[in-house]
């Protein structure tokens, strides 16, 4: 047996790791380290909606993610009783995060990294933007967890924090069938709500 590779095998493995990195959100940043995927925190003040892009995303345990804000005052935050009291909507064995405020024109501030180390699945928010709808969702290795086995809002009946209307829509748009399967899925452009400015006018 040989340890060589020959020259078919070794462009196959590129083939495959190019294919990968070609999908929208994803960064390599050292060759042959595990890519880090990109999450935009954007906003459109047109219909004054805030929103992260992609609202789904897949990963591998172990993989890192960088949030990039593209406005000022969002946070990554994920749903846990000790962010808020929130319901629990990510594994049990997890770490909750929270990033704080972000902004664009902040060296230090204008991102937020996070290595998800357990598998399943996670949702988070942002505080500011909770009403608006601004939520997420990222599978670990396998979709599991809170977030599979109860709908948003159980939380209620426990005392937690209210999850509101754009929120569950939201989340509900975002299976987590389609992102395994998808890799990402974009924030679904018809849920854009008129918030801002008060009107019927584009």
């Amino acid at each position: 047996m040989t340890s060589k590779m020959n020259r078919r095998e070794l462009l196959r493995s590129c083939g495959m790791g190019m294919v990968a990195l070609s999908l929208p959100g994803w960064r390599m940043e050292v060759w042959g380290a595990e890519p880090v995927a990109e999450i935009k925190m954007n906003s459109t003040y047109i219909r004054g909606q805030w929103f992260f892009d992609p609202a789904g995303l897949y990963i591998q345990k172990g993989q890192t993610v960088r949030w990039l804000a593209m406005k000022w005052g969002a946070t990554v935050t994920a749903f846990h009783p000790a962010n808020g009291n929130h319901e629990l909507r990510i594994p049990e064995n997890a770490k909750p995060f929270d990033s704080g405020l972000l902004g664009e024109d902040s060296d230090r501030y204008n991102h937020f990294e996070w290595t998800f180390e357990v598998e399943g699945t996670y949702d988070y928010f942002s505080r500011n933007h909770e009403v608006l709808g601004m939520v997420g969702r990222i599978v670990v290795g396998s979709p599991g967890g809170p977030a599979e086995k109860n709908p948003p809002g159980y939380g209620a009946r426990e005392g937690r924090a209210p999850v509101f209307p754009a929120e569950a829509k939201l989340l509900g748009a975002v299976p987590s069938q389609d992102i395994v399967a998808k890799k990402t899925v974009a924030y679904p452009r018809d849920l854009l709500v008129r918030t801002f400015p008060y009107s019927d006018r584009e």
